[in-house]
C-alpha cells in the first residue's frame, strides 16, 4: 500500500500540481455548478500568516562567488607530470590472466577513469596514484570473488599494463576585476559581491514567500468542507489517473495485474478505492480555486497567460519555442492546455491578493463569507 501511495503522490504532483483549467480562455469547468452547494471556504481572511526573514552572511555571499569561479573553471588535457587520487585521466591497459589468455574487456587504447571512482577492481586505480604520465605500470591483482560483471573470472588472478596518456586540468579563475568585468556588466569586486548579495536575498526572499503561501494554500485546501462531489468531475479525474497508471504499467513492462501487485503493492478493490479517493481530493481542489476566483473576482487575462507562458520558457534550459516541441512532443501552448496551466496562474493570482491582504498590503475589502457566493 505504501508504494502506491508513494507513486500516486507523484502521479497527482504530475497531473494534479496545476490542476485542470481548459486552455487560455480561462473557462471555467465548473461554471455550470453552484459551487456553494458543493463546498464551503474557510474564512481565509482570518487566517495566521507570516512574512519571509532573510539574512544573508559573508560566508554564503563567498560560497555563492566560489561557485560561480568554479563553474567558470577551464580544463586542459597535460601530458607530463603525475597524477593522484580525484584526478581524471585518460588510460590505456591490457590485462592478462596467469596464463597468458585475455578476455574481452580487460584492454583499451583509450580509457576515461576518475582515480578513487571505484570504477575498476580493487587495487587498479590506487595502483596508479604518483604514477608519471607516459610511463608503463604493471599491476597484478586478483578479481573478486564473486566477481558479477563476469562470473568466470571471479577470484582469478591478472596482470594490468597501464599507462597514464593524460590528466585533465581545471584551472579556476581568481576573484578579481577581470573576472567581474568578463563575467558581468559590473567593474569592481565590490559591485560584484554587493549584486550577488542582492541576488542571495531575493532568491531566499522567493523562496519562503513560495513556502508561506503554498502553507496558506494546504490550510485553505484542510479547512474547506465538502458537502458533495460533482459526479461527472470525479469520474473524469478516475479516467485521467487511471490513463497515467496504464502508461507508467506498459512503460514498466508488465501486465496491468502484475504491476499493481509488483510496484503498487494493492489489489484491484484496494487501487479503486485509492484511486477514488485522489480524484475527490484533485476536483475538491479545483473547487476550492474556481470558488475563491468567483468570490475574489479573480480571472487570468490572454494578456497575462501568453506573458507567462513566455516567461516560463525563458526560464527553462530550451532556446526557444521549437526545440521546446523537439523534447517534449507538443508546442508550448498545446503544452500548457494539456498541463492546464492556466489554472496554476488563476491559483497563484488568488494567493497573491489573499496574502497581500493577510500581510496589510491590500486592505480587506470583503466580510471573508466563509461560503462560496453564487
Amino acid at each position: 500500500m505504501k508504494k502506491f501511495i508513494s507513486t500516486l503522490v507523484i502521479l497527482t504532483m504530475c497531473t494534479g500540481a496545476c490542476l485542470a483549467l481548459a486552455g487560455c480562455g480561462n473557462s471555467n469547468p465548473y461554471s455550470k455548478y453552484d459551487l456553494s452547494e458543493y463546498i464551503t471556504l474557510p474564512d481565509y481572511n482570518s487566517f495566521e500568516t507570516s512574512q519571509p526573514e532573510v539574512t544573508i552572511t559573508d560566508d554564503d555571499i563567498e560560497k555563492e562567488i566560489q561557485s560561480r569561479l568554479e563553474a567558470a573553471a577551464t580544463t586542459e588535457k597535460v601530458t607530463e607530470g603525475t597524477v593522484a587520487e580525484g584526478d581524471a585521466v585518460t588510460i590505456k591497459f591490457e590485462g592478462a590472466l596467469a596464463d597468458g589468455t585475455s578476455v574481452d574487456g580487460m584492454s583499451s587504447d583509450s580509457y576515461d577513469l576518475t582515480l578513487g571512482s571505484g570504477s575498476m577492481i580493487d587495487g587498479f586505480e590506487e595502483g596508479l596514484y604518483g604514477a608519471a604520465i607516459g610511463e608503463e605500470v604493471t599491476l597484478n591483482l586478483t578479481f573478486p570473488d564473486p566477481y558479477t560483471a563476469n562470473e568466470e573470472l571471479s577470484g582469478k588472478d591478472v596482470t594490468f599494463k597501464v599507462t597514464v596518456l593524460s590528466k585533465n586540468v581545471s584551472t579556476t579563475p581568481e576573484f578579481n576585476e577581470d573576472f567581474v568585468k568578463e563575467n558581468s556588466d559590473y567593474e569592481t569586486v565590490e559591485e560584484y559581491r554587493a549584486a550577488v548579495a542582492k541576488e542571495l536575498e531575493q532568491s531566499e526572499y522567493d523562496e519562503q514567500l513560495y513556502e508561506i503561501k503554498s502553507e496558506l494554500y494546504s490550510q485553505i485546501v484542510s479547512e474547506t468542507e465538502v458537502a458533495k462531489y460533482p459526479e461527472k468531475e470525479v469520474k473524469e479525474q478516475v479516467k485521467e489517473l487511471n490513463k497515467s497508471y496504464e502508461q507508467l504499467a506498459e512503460n514498466s513492462g508488465k501486465e496491468w495485474e502484475e504491476y499493481m501487485e509488483d510496484t503498487l503493492g494493492v489489489d484491484q478493490e484496494e487501487y479503486d478505492e485509492q484511486i477514488d479517493l485522489y480524484a475527490k481530493e484533485l476536483v475538491k481542489q479545483e473547487m476550492i480555486i474556481y470558488a475563491i476566483a468567483e468570490k475574489e473576482d479573480l480571472s487570468v487575462t490572454d494578456e497575462e497567460y501568453d506573458q507567462y507562458l513566455e516567461n516560463m520558457l525563458a526560464s527553462s534550459n530550451f532556446e526557444d519555442e521549437k526545440a521546446f516541441k523537439e523534447y517534449t512532443g507538443m508546442s508550448l501552448k498545446k503544452y500548457a492546455e494539456t498541463y492546464k496551466l492556466d489554472r496554476d496562474l488563476l491559483l497563484t493570482k488568488e494567493l497573491d491578493k489573499i496574502y497581500d491582504r493577510l500581510t496589510g498590503v491590500e486592505e480587506s475589502s470583503d466580510d471573508g463569507s466563509s461560503e462560496s457566493e453564487e
